[in-house]
């Protein structure tokens, strides 16, 4: 096991009204070492939250947020994160880009260079690498950033929905990309999605959140090799199963309902 999230609980406070929105409410997860979780559920249940929790960017209310059994206490660069949009700098060419991650490890210009260079052919830009970001499609600059978050060598990627603002045909290569980067490094990846049919062809594991607050509702672990065939008996009966229980959730078919309560309750 690589990381947990143990009885964690998260409140987002309003010192004005005296009350807060439970986005999270005792949530227990373990993630296996080398596993592709996808984290599942409609919107506001509570995903990219536990996905910051994981990279340190927000701290438990409640509960305990784990990596390799110690606390997390901040952001990390074991713990990579790609986010939903690639903020790219466009003043800067895609292979200062990538560069710009490694600025803080001490090692030489040349050494972060060829690390850059090494990362853009893993994603298959190493023929843009003086290009600037406004001279790329959406999909490369998100694979830009994907190069970005590897060349910090982390050990666990956390991705956030980082496909989903592209088109449905740009998005299925990325996905194609990501497995075949997580079949050859074999990193640990977390990936949020809304799209069930992402999560049953890239996960060996997905859990569904439900919302209102946020929790685990169900997980299903996936041993189906890859490229999946999502028309077999075998993947429609999941899928038939995952939305099933997404719709039964509460909320599932309208905006969420917040869980507020006082500040003196938490």
């Amino acid at each position: 096991m690589i990381a947990e999230l143990r009885n964690v609980s998260k409140v987002f406070a309003d010192p004005r009204s005296g009350r807060g929105l439970v986005a999270l409410n005792d949530v227990s997860l373990s993630i296996e070492e080398g596993e592709f979780l996808c984290l599942v559920g409609s919107s506001g249940c509570g995903k990219s939250t536990t996905l910051n929790l994981m990279a340190g960017f927000e701290a438990p209310s409640r509960g305990q947020m784990l990596f390799r059994g110690e606390e997390v206490s901040g952001p990390s660069p074991e713990r990579g994160v790609v986010f939903q949009e690639p903020s790219l700098f466009p003043w800067m060419s895609v292979l200062q880009n990538v560069m710009f991650s490694l600025q803080d490890g001490g090692a030489r210009k040349a050494v972060r260079e060829e690390r850059a260079m090494e990362q853009l052919r893993l994603v298959g830009l190493d023929s843009f690498a003086h290009a600037r970001p406004n001279d790329l499609s959406g999909g490369m600059k998100q694979r830009v950033a994907i190069a970005r978050t590897l060349a910090m060598e982390p050990e666990m990627l956390l991705m956030d929905e980082p496909f989903g603002s592209l088109d449905e045909q740009t998005r299925r290569k990325l996905d194609n990309e990501a497995l075949s980067l997580w079949q050859r490094e074999r990193k640990t990846v977390v990936f949020v999605t809304h799209n069930i049919d992402e999560a049953l062809t890239l996960g060996t594991r997905v859990v569904l959140m439900s919302p209102s607050p946020g929790r685990i509702e169900r997980e299903w672990h996936i041993d189906e090799a890859w490229p999946r065939d999502l028309s077999s008996p075998r993947m429609v009966s999941l899928r038939q199963e995952v939305v099933g229980m997404l719709q039964a959730c509460p909320c599932a078919n309208g905006a969420p309902r917040p869980s507020l309560l006082t500040l003196e309750e938490d």
